[in-house]
């Protein structure tokens, strides 16, 4: 690993934090589109490089390559504009990792990229998206919006406008003033992800510099994720250490201004790094699977006392829990969590607790069991973790049986890589499944885990363990996996 870049647990464990603190921004450029199928910088200047006869493998600074294009012109912009339509004007699909972001609670997005891409991934996920590319748009709020997205340079429905050569860019800290503020702004006030930015970009060269200068020591620290340097077939030894010896040089820059960086070795891994960091903030919200007709050995007090102030203290700890109300069980979940809520001051959110009461009746062509299955999955796919107590319900002939639903939830955490937790001391279905889950630890945890989950599990299937005993397990287990 490069002596200046940081390890990507620093990185997954500090943005974690602050998507829980909703303190989160992202900044997207070109490079995170290409994957798409939209051309990079060089690739859009292509035939600007042709005509002036230069190398695109020697220029680095491709504003000015534009602006010698716009001054052979006579300074008409035209055939650069055209380049953006023909370019840009084709709809193509969010990639796997505008998905992932889109589903994070990110609610400020930047971007140097004229497509739709982050729209189109936002909308997938049914958010609504407040655009800002002119100056105009500032002073207007969308109603019910989830997230603004600052498209600094332009918008493709409006190419003629677009910022991209080097008279834009010196005209921009005068003519966009309020982009270049509310962006100080953000800076100063959110923690930035950085992805597929080359840190090329004269603006925003120029706006960091001025965050720096403002805060100097006490700048709020930001996070970027560059691909290692890589030796190309038949590059001299030489020359492939300069080129990572201007690559520490430049992190170690970058840091100067506030951010700090991920090395990965392809760009692929920039998938996996973001799975991961959805993957650590889903730990956080909890689903909590039960439904229970009787308690066997457990009075009903006690039970209900039990998972009460089980979700009081998971509540306590900062997670999110979430509940289907399952019979028995899900009134209890409730009144814990809102019984911490009361106690801490807050209100009742999304983000406190997410509710989800099964429906009843079976409406539209679709069949109740149908719809159930589409509830649960929609209901567990916002938990990293699941905890499963009793399981239990009356059959048609008033016969207590093993809740079948719960086996479902289970199987359903299982697709969606959400980490089970059976607590077998409470019996019935999580008596099963705890049976499952400790005779094959390592297919359910990361393996590098299961020592210590192994432990913890041996504990929450002995019935002997008193209520209090079980709810300080669980949480020990709970903040291990946390960890990451």
């Amino acid at each position: 690993m490069s002596s200046e870049a940081i390890d990507e647990a620093e990185l997954i464990r500090e943005y974690t934090l602050e998507l829980r603190n909703k303190n989160s921004a992202i900044f997207v450029g070109a490079g995170f589109s290409v994957a798409s199928g939209y051309v990079d910088w060089k690739g859009l200047l292509k035939d600007i490089f042709e005509d002036l006869r230069l190398d695109p493998d020697k220029e680095k600074d491709l504003v000015t390559v534009a602006q010698y294009h716009c001054n052979q012109s006579a300074g008409n912009k035209s055939a650069l504009t055209q380049k953006i339509m023909a370019e840009f004007c084709i709809v193509k699909s969010p990639t796997k990792n505008h998905e992932i972001l889109a589903n994070l609670p990110i609610q400020t997005y930047w971007t140097t990229n004229y497509d739709k891409l982050i729209e189109k991934a936002l909308e997938n996920a049914k958010k609504v998206a407040d655009i800002k590319y002119s100056i105009d748009q500032l002073s207007v709020t969308r109603p019910d919006r989830d997230v603004i997205v600052y498209k600094m340079h332009g918008d493709i429905d409006h190419p003629s406008e677009t910022i991209i050569n080097k008279d834009d860019y010196e005209a921009y800290p005068l003519k966009m003033s309020q982009f270049v503020a509310a962006l100080r702004g953000d800076l100063v006030a959110k923690t930035f992800l950085f992805l597929g930015f080359s840190f090329t970009d004269p603006n925003i060269d120029y706006i960091l510099s001025r965050v720096r200068a403002q805060y100097d020591k006490h700048q709020r620290m930001h996070y970027c994720i560059l691909k290692k340097v890589a030796k190309v077939p038949n590059e001299k030894a030489c020359d492939f250490k300069y080129r990572q010896l201007k690559q520490e040089y430049f992190i170690r820059d970058l840091k100067r201004v506030g951010i700090k960086t991920v090395l990965v070795n392809d760009y692929s891994d920039i998938t996996i790094l973001l799975e991961k960091i959805a993957a650590s903030y889903k730990q956080y919200s909890i689903f909590v699977s039960g439904s229970a007709e009787e308690y066997g050995k457990w009075s009903k007090n006690t039970a209900q006392e039990f998972i009460h102030k089980l979700s009081y203290t998971i509540a306590k700890n900062k997670n999110r829990v979430i509940t289907g109300f399952g019979l028995g069980v899900g009134s209890a979940v409730i009144n814990g969590t809102l019984s911490f809520l009361d106690n801490d001051g807050k209100t009742i959110s999304d983000d406190e607790i997410v509710m989800r009461p099964f429906p009843q009746v079976a409406t539209g062509s679709k069949s109740l069991t149908c719809l159930w299955d589409e509830y649960r999955k929609a209901m567990i796919s916002h938990a990293g973790l699941a905890i499963f107590v009793f399981g239990n319900k009356r059959d048609k002939t008033d016969k207590i049986v093993l809740a079948d639903g719960m086996r479902r939830e289970f199987d359903q955490c299982g697709a969606l890589g959400v980490i089970p937790i059976p607590i077998g001391a409470t019996g019935y279905m999580a008596k099963d499944l705890w049976n499952d889950v400790n005779d094959n630890v390592a297919n359910y945890f990361p393996k590098e885990k299961t020592q210590f989950v192994s432990k913890k599990l041996k504990t929450l299937g002995d019935e002997t363990k008193t209520p209090d005993e079980l709810i300080s397990v669980i949480m020990e287990l709970i903040q291990y996996l946390q960890k990451g």
